[in-house]
């Protein structure tokens, strides 16, 4: 029987989601599903509200309002967009493409319309995929003013060329402002990790409802919990909402040493893991550790500016490590950005499994402390500390027979010397144990002993 340190069973049993609170959670996942999927979610609007104040129902965060025309940076905030109706018909009046049916049927930010168009002037205006004839495509238009319609391929016969068609739009643009949320857990330490999503996104389940759902799951559990590290967590539009978050908190983000973007959580397929833009910071290490700790078999990509937010707070001045875990990562799965990507393709297992990869990774994280050597002027003296033989030359670790010398264990002597060698105030505890192959229980045991004779100390 293996005994493990009592810090590390408490994490485990402190940290872990139990047969009974899956099920909880699984019958939440489901009440969240069908009343956030059809709301019109966009950049700003009463549709992006609507979701972050239904979020805010299951564990409490801040709602913050940025006023259009807001600078942020190159960017501004741009008006606000509603939408009462939009459809296309026929001058006999009879509906071909209908906003209340699906709101995917209309272009994203579209301008008001009220005029007869004939099919020649329309067509520039309608968006299909021919590749995947019965699907409704997702398109935008935020910041050029335009208009469009969206609608499966095979919906084209609807339209006769000789034909006129009355096109009505009522959507309304207005000095008002773009939603997001904010909740600050304050840790032990003020290092802080980011925790990001995006909520701009209309009738898509896996990209990103999954995501919201999660985020407001990972919120609530770690609302319930004392952690070393401090966390923020944000939700809002994506690009203008982190350029936003980031014009007005680059001050306060010092602390800041990395992060994640959830998105794309719910689907059947593969754990996809999108490394930060270093590929090997400490986030990358934890990631992989979790997968293996869970025995789970993952795709890992490489960083790439296309994506979602990471490249924002990844960005020169900002320089933050964000990371993605996926389950059927955006553009791999063929129903990305499509009316295909409905509740049939998200199961609440599936976010729950997300969730325990998550749960997972902050335990990791919590664990994998960092810690600065108080004597970094070459090598302490470890004799006259009783760390080390005071018996001269008997010390060859890849000869010795057996676990001691003198009365002394090799393995601490080693784990001893790997910790003093990396503990420079940057490396944690996991990435030491990755470098050097010493497993990380070891490595924080000796931190406690290093710790109690002045040798190393914790980065706060």
């Amino acid at each position: 029987m293996v005994i493990l340190p009592y810090w590390q069973m408490a994490m485990i049993s402190d940290w872990d989601i139990g047969i009974k609170a899956q099920s909880v959670l699984e019958k939440q996942v489901n009440m969240l599903l069908p009343p956030l999927f059809p709301l019109n979610r966009s950049i700003s609007g009463s549709g992006l509200r609507k979701t972050l104040n239904t979020l805010k129902k299951i564990t409490d965060f801040d709602i913050i309002e940025i006023p259009s025309g807001t600078k942020c940076f190159d960017w501004t905030i741009p008006e606000e967009w509603n939408v009462k109706e939009a459809y296309i018909e026929d001058l006999k009046g009879e509906k071909i493409i209908d906003f209340k049916k699906n709101n995917l049927h209309l272009v994203n930010y579209s301008t008001a319309q009220d005029n007869i168009y004939t099919f020649d002037q329309l067509k520039k205006h309608l968006h299909t995929l021919p590749n995947m004839p019965d699907a409704i495509p997702y398109r935008t238009s935020y910041y050029q003013k335009s208009w469009g319609f969206c609608f499966a391929y095979d919906d084209l016969k609807k339209f006769k060329k000789t034909q006129k068609y009355h096109v009505k739009i009522d959507a309304s643009f207005r000095n008002g402002s773009i939603t997001m949320g904010e909740k600050k857990i304050c840790g032990k330490s003020k290092k802080t990790f980011l925790i990001t999503t995006y909520a701009c996104h209309p009738s898509m389940a896996n990209d990103n409802l999954s995501g919201l759902i999660l985020w407001i799951l990972l919120l609530k559990t770690l609302s319930s919990r004392k952690t070393h590290y401090s966390y923020k967590f944000i939700i809002g539009p994506e690009t203008i909402g982190a350029i936003a978050f980031l014009s007005k908190n680059k001050k306060l983000l010092k602390d800041v040493i990395g992060g994640f973007v959830l998105a794309t959580l719910g689907g059947s397929g593969k754990f996809g893991y999108k490394q930060t833009y270093l590929g090997d910071h400490l986030i990358d290490s934890v990631i992989k550790k979790s997968f293996k700790d869970l025995n789970v078999d993952f795709i890992t990509y490489p960083f790439d500016l296309n994506g979602s937010d990471e490249r924002q707070y990844s960005s020169p001045f900002f320089r933050i490590p964000m990371a993605s875990v996926t389950k059927d990562k955006y553009y791999e799965y063929p129903a990305y950005h499509t009316s295909k990507d409905d509740l049939s393709f998200v199961k609440s297992s599936h976010i729950i499994s997300s969730l325990k990869i998550y749960l997972k990774i902050i335990e990791n994280l919590e664990n994998s402390k960092i810690y600065i050597s108080t004597q970094p002027k070459c090598e302490p003296m470890l004799s006259k500390r009783g760390l080390y033989p005071k018996i001269g030359g008997s010390f060859n670790p890849k000869g010795i027979k057996g676990n001691t010398i003198y009365g002394y264990d090799v393995k601490e002597i080693n784990t001893i010397r790997a910790l003093l060698f990396w503990s420079d105030g940057e490396s944690s505890l996991e990435q030491i144990s990755q470098k050097t192959g010493v497993p990380i229980t070891r490595l924080f045991e000796a931190t406690k002993k290093l710790e109690n004779i002045n040798l190393l100390k914790e980065v706060k």
